[in-house]
């Protein structure tokens, strides 16, 4: 039984950065920000400001079987559930392997149920906690005398997994397989890295929070593995019968010319290649959609619509549905993933070739990271532009992709994987080794 209790907020940032240096101790901790004041997107889409979740009570960790586990622990519990599915959890659903490099080894999920969840909206904060009123304010108090403690941050080298030779030709391998009707589209990433690597999980996603601001950054600690994310996707969010999904398909860069400016959404809006992109995976989510949808409930809300972010300019289409009576938020999720965003159309057959053409495993990356509440609604970000840190190994990573078409051209597929990582090298004072 959860206790509950309000507080007003003075300082809304002041509050996350101290959240998150007073659980840095804590094996288990979960931030999910909107940074909602800053967008142009629809704030109906919005739940909360931020959520905050740490301690944990109970956990689940699965790599087999992991989604039917995964509802039997939220049926008996009936509790608030944090953490993350991997990318790895596709070779459930699907018959897929992976044999590629594993740098960081992550489970296929992991999610904890915490003792303490805060529920961040409109300057209130409201605390679900399994702490007593006294407790609750002790540990309230604790928290706002937390000292913030901002390292001085060290230029880093990443080194990237492939050259950007192995990378064009391989553009062209997969463009040979679109050309022989294969698939229509594949999602194909790369990875830069840094072994021995010695950061701050907690200056890192505060200091890439302050420059990005993007609507599903998170910050996840789970035992030794910590994301410093910036996610502008959304995967699912599920409120009562309705389910949305809001996928990204199409990058431009920003200019801090105006004028400028305006011509580049604009070249994004009627770009012919990134609108076919983002239909063609319109057309997939539909149809995962649709396998728990009433009859004609699945509707795209809004096509390839162009908004603007700190950094670039996205096109994102929302699609929605009403599901069945008696569906279970795993089914929602059985069905729907991975991400068709991050995999490519037909989704099964671009997995395979995925494997063929990527050099490691996603693990973490391109998976989802969020919350379940007691009653079975969710929301779940996709884990792009974000980082992915071991603190036992020091191995840090970074990864990053976009979808390969028969229009795509090999050096401009390249330049956009920089212009989507460009904020994170350059606030984390990342450099590329060239060597």
């Amino acid at each position: 039984m959860r206790n509950k209790f309000s507080y007003k907020i003075d300082d809304f940032d002041e509050l996350i950065a101290k959240l998150i240096y007073y659980t840095k101790d804590y094996k288990f901790s979960c931030l999910l920000h909107s940074n909602i004041s800053n967008m142009n997107v629809p704030k109906k889409y919005y739940q909360y400001d931020a959520i905050f979740a740490f301690d944990s009570i109970k956990s689940i960790k699965s790599n087999n079987d992991s989604l039917n586990k995964l509802q039997s622990f939220h049926n008996k519990e009936k509790d608030w559930l944090f953490g993350y599915l991997s990318y790895n959890l596709k070779n459930e659903i699907y018959d897929l392997s992976s044999n590629n490099i594993k740098n960081i080894e992550v489970d296929n999920l992991t999610f904890f149920i915490p003792k303490h969840v805060f529920l961040i909206k409109n300057n209130n904060l409201y605390i679900e906690s399994i702490y007593s009123k006294d407790m609750i304010n002790t540990l309230y108090s604790e928290i706002m005398k937390q000292t913030i403690l901002e390292l001085a941050s060290k230029e880093i080298k990443l080194k990237r997994r492939d050259s950007k030779k192995s990378y064009l030709e391989k553009i062209e391998r997969i463009k040979e397989n679109i050309q022989r009707g294969d698939i229509y589209e594949m999602n194909f990433c790369q990875e830069f890295y840094q072994k021995h690597a010695i950061v701050s999980p907690q200056n890192l996603f505060l200091n890439l929070n302050k420059i990005t601001k993007s609507p599903f950054a998170s910050f996840l600690m789970i035992d030794n593995i910590s994301l410093i994310g910036s996610s502008p996707e959304r995967y699912l969010l599920k409120d009562k019968n309705t389910v949305i999904s809001q996928p990204i398909k199409g990058t431009s860069k920003r200019s801090l010319n105006a004028k400028e400016d305006d011509f580049l959404v604009n070249k994004l809006k009627f770009s012919p290649k990134d609108l076919s992109e983002n239909i063609m995976i319109v057309d997939l989510v539909r149809n995962d959609l649709s396998i728990t949808a009433l009859n004609s409930s699945v509707n795209v809300d809004k096509l390839c619509g162009v908004y603007t972010f700190n950094n670039v300019h996205q096109m994102i289409s929302t699609v929605s549905s009403k599901v069945k009576t008696n569906t279970s938020f795993t089914d929602i999720i059985r069905t729907s993933f991975p991400m068709g965003s991050m995999t490519g159309a037909p989704k099964f057959r671009s997995m395979s070739l995925i494997e063929k053409y990527e050099t490691t495993k996603r693990g973490l990356f391109s998976g989802s990271v969020g919350y379940v509440t007691p009653s079975g609604d969710f929301d779940l970000n996709v884990v792009i532009r974000s980082l992915l840190y071991d603190a036992k190994s020091k191995y840090l990573s970074v990864s990053v992709g976009g979808a390969i078409t028969c229009q795509s051209d090999a050096e401009e597929e390249y330049e956009e994987c920089l212009i989507k990582v460009k904020p994170i090298f350059e606030s984390l004072k990342f450099v590329l080794d060239e060597k």
